[in-house]
């Protein structure tokens, strides 16, 4: 409560707008609408608390979450580096420890769902899927069902601990929440605060009341280059040479072998083929005599599921089974033996006896050469491409190992050498323009020094290059030449900036030696602007006139008290606060009686963290930032934190 309370009391924006929003339960949403519960065991651990463990799996889907929440948000695709350089791969581990801390807490408890409840949600959950459940025989269709849990990420034996931990949690917060009430005068202060009332007159001195504004000078723009050398400063950047073997290259050079097409043809002309399909309901028996009796009554033409029914056991369909997709030999071959509407005689199987009736017959197709023979030509020449790639790159490999320089290799081979840049290392000129350059180039690139060749990198199959670096170009302000015109409109800012600061603070020290607002004002050529009983409750009426800042100091400060404050967009407000007084009673009981079911989840969320900190200080959780690196296929090193005196020796080297 004290948190909270502190919490309110340094916000003036937040204390207007809570009176007017809900805020949601922050345990109820902590982990972005995931159980906190639901972890992978195994080894290869990201997190782990007491006997828990979050795998790379749980990280990936967590991660994948926030990162399609965040693209939904800017409407942009977000690549993980520029993710992790922001910083969310840690939000996440911390936000993983306090969860798997709390599992590992309520489970040391002895708090633990049974198993008959976590059976009951299961069922409910599962039957909300579409085309889990067959809609004849009521039976689970396990195929699907392993897709469902391969597509969230999870085992069955993880869903059903997600689900418990699901229900520990709801009940676990129930029961700390039954019952709270929460003292009136805790609302009733914090509605006396939103609807304080505050008088304020003001005026607003625009950039375009100052009338124009010199140009800078040459030898200004000159000054201010040589001033901002270091904020100005350009990275390091690189000339190269590349030396590229791409099977693509190659694709219109090279045709589909006949004999090739053939041996792979017949390579793949079963799985291209498609066996014979049948369709079949099958009545299991409890004894041979039974199974008989279904087998004669199928025979006169008695319905399937009738007879299952008077025989007290459950009829199977299947649908399309290939004979490899039946397991029972004796089963298989009575089935495949059998025409369409055929009843099979009684079966031994290995779980017992069963008749069977033939429903459906898809014949056999065999593939032909004709049919597939486009797509296996593709597959023939995009191979023999990635073989006059591989070729010509090991040729290449040989002469630079004999000691020829990349070009030299690269002419002696036949192969087309390009010039890049100058580029630094996240591919941009020094127009700060976008340079068509593949990543792994810039790698290989900037980790070598002026004049020295790469080895062959490749890329994947059928894709190889090397690199030379030409020329290295040092970290340099840049020219006055190449920036003149965004460095005129920049000082022209500034410019602008300080005349209209300049100007606020004499009018400023003005009001604060007596002058009234009216006189400072139309002195300038201003109007005033009277607003009056402006509370942090209406607050967002003003927001636009007199931005979050201007606001902000209108509502901490006191009574005669002069303010002048920047208004992004608009200027200068400058201004003096003429009375300060409490908001009217009525209206404050009225908003304390409104308040207090927000009031009231503030303190939730209070216990919350707190709870979630208890946690973690009990069971002292611990992270692999370089596994959920490497979960989504970053390198660790690339990100690696230095130490504080390895950046000491760094800054060092530096000068």
């Amino acid at each position: 409560m004290l948190a909270a309370m502190k919490k309110l009391m340094k916000s003036w924006l937040a204390a207007g707008i809570l009176g007017l929003l809900i805020i949601t339960l922050a345990f109820f949403g902590f982990n972005q609408g995931t159980d906190p519960f639901a972890a992978m065991s195994g080894g290869n651990w990201i997190v782990k608390a007491g006997s828990r463990e979050a795998g790379p799996d749980v990280f990936k889907m967590f991660w994948n979450n926030e990162k399609s929440q965040l693209e939904q948000q800017y409407q942009t695709q977000i690549p993980d580096s520029e993710l992790v350089k922001a910083g969310l791969d840690k939000q996440l581990l911390e936000r993983f420890m306090a969860s798997e801390s709390l599992g590992a807490t309520l489970e040391k408890m002895g708090l633990k769902a049974p198993d008959d409840l976590i059976n009951k949600v299961l069922q409910e959950q599962l039957a909300q899927v579409p085309g889990l459940f067959d809609p004849i025989t009521g039976q689970i269709n396990q195929q699907r069902y392993a897709e469902v849990l391969q597509n969230v990420g999870t085992t069955e034996e993880g869903l059903r601990r997600d689900l418990g931990g699901k229900i520990v949690l709801n009940q676990f917060y129930g029961s700390v929440t039954a019952g709270l009430e929460i003292p009136h005068i805790y609302s009733a202060t914090r509605a006396g605060y939103g609807l304080e009332e505050r008088d304020f007159s003001y005026f607003v001195i625009t950039p375009q009341s100052l009338g124009p504004v010199p140009p800078p000078t040459e030898a200004e723009m000159e000054a201010f280059l040589k001033a901002n050398a270091s904020r100005l400063m350009r990275k390091e950047m690189r000339v190269i040479q590349v030396v590229q073997f791409q099977a693509a290259d190659y694709a219109g050079q090279v045709t589909a072998d006949p004999a090739e097409v053939q041996k792979r043809f017949d390579f793949r002309k079963k799985s291209l083929s498609a066996p014979e399909l049948r369709s079949y309901v099958q009545i299991p028996a409890k004894n041979e005599r039974a199974a008989a009796d279904a087998a004669a009554r199928l025979n006169k033409g008695e319905d399937p599921a009738a007879v299952a029914k008077t025989l007290g056991v459950e009829l199977l369909n299947n649908s399309d089974r290939p004979r490899d997709a039946i397991m029972d030999k004796a089963l298989g071959d009575a089935i495949f033996a059998l025409p369409f509407g055929g009843v099979s005689p009684v079966i031994k199987t290995e779980l017992g006896f069963a008749v069977v009736k033939i429903t459906k017959i898809t014949p056999a197709q065999t593939a032909t050469l004709e049919e597939h023979r486009a797509e296996i030509e593709k597959d023939v020449i995009a191979q023999a491409a990635a073989n006059k790639a591989y070729a010509q790159a090991t040729a290449y490999d040989t002469a630079h190992g004999q000691g020829a320089t990349l070009p030299q290799a690269a002419a002696k081979v036949g192969a087309k050498v390009i010039t890049i840049g100058p580029v630094d290392d996240q591919g941009r000129d020094p127009a700060n323009r976008p340079v068509d350059v593949r990543p792994e180039i810039l790698k290989a690139a900037f980790g070598l020094p002026a004049g020295a060749d790469s080895g062959l990198v490749e890329v994947s199959a059928g894709d190889q290059f090397a690199v030379r670096v030409e020329r290295i170009l040092p970290p340099a302000p840049p020219p006055l030449a190449e920036v003149r015109t965004e460095l005129s409109q920049l000082m022209m800012r500034e410019k602008v900036n300080k005349a209209v600061t300049d100007r606020a603070k004499a009018a400023s020290d003005r009001l604060r030696k007596g002058e009234s607002v009216e006189a400072v004002a139309g002195s300038l050529g201003y109007s005033v602007v009277k607003l009056e009983k402006a509370t942090r409750a209406n607050a967002r009426e003003h927001m636009e006139a007199l931005g979050e800042g201007a606001l902000g100091a209108l509502y901490e400060g006191a009574a005669k008290q002069v303010l002048s404050v920047p208004v992004q967009g608009k200027g200068m407000v400058v201004g003096r606060i003429e009375a300060v007084r409490s908001g009217a009673q009525n209206d404050i009981a009225m908003m304390a009686s409104q308040g207090r079911q927000t009031s009231a989840r503030e303190v939730f969320q209070d216990a919350d963290v707190t709870i979630g900190q208890y946690a973690k200080d009990r069971m002292k959780p611990k992270s692999n930032r370089d596994r959920a690196l490497q979960a989504l296929g970053l390198d660790p090193a690339d990100y690696a934190e230095k130490k504080p005196e390895e950046a000491g020796k760094a800054d060092k080297a530096k000068k």
